[in-house]
């Protein structure tokens, strides 16, 4: 179990591919057009900066519920035409985060998943395919379900102590 917890977060499979992702079609939020990822949680009241990261592929910076996260962007090409997108959180080694830790959270969570790295730092992520698209309704409530683990997080690690 603890080498699926290493596993998670760190390298994402590449299952959906950039060039099978459908255009995204006019009130949709797709991967493929970063600019609606940032206008829905613009719309949703978070702040949403468009950057890039070191592939050069898309990244929103962002924050709820008191941490920063960003939206790293998948299956894409050339910095272009993704299909998904990751939400991810990253904490700098405290000397606490541990596989067991990462696997008593894993345990009760069917989406956000935590992991440790080589460096101990912990990790959570929740991934998010929009191939095809999802309309702004669907897009909100993948913003609120986010933020809402953001505060069972925050829980998590007070409970832990």
């Amino acid at each position: 179990m603890a080498i699926i917890a290493l596993a998670l977060c760190w390298g994402v499979p590449r299952m959906a591919h950039a060039a099978d992702a459908a255009p995204c079609g006019p009130g949709l939020v797709c991967a493929s057009k970063p600019q609606t990822i940032v206008d829905a949680l613009l719309a949703a009241g978070y702040k949403a900066r468009l950057t890039k990261d070191g592939e050069g592929d898309p990244k929103i910076e962002s924050a709820a519920n008191g941490y920063d996260f960003s939206i790293f962007f998948y299956d894409c090409q050339q910095g272009r035409n993704c299909a998904s997108i990751q939400f991810q959180v990253s904490f700098a080694d405290d000397g606490k985060n541990t596989p067991e830790l990462a696997n008593e959270w894993n345990r009760s969570k069917r989406f956000l998943q935590m992991s440790v790295g080589k460096d101990n730092g912990l990790r959570v992520c929740y991934d998010v395919t929009t191939v095809g698209g999802l309309n702004s309704k669907n897009f909100a409530d993948v913003i609120d379900w986010w933020a809402g683990m953001m505060g069972q997080l925050n829980r998590f690690f007070k409970e832990q102590g």
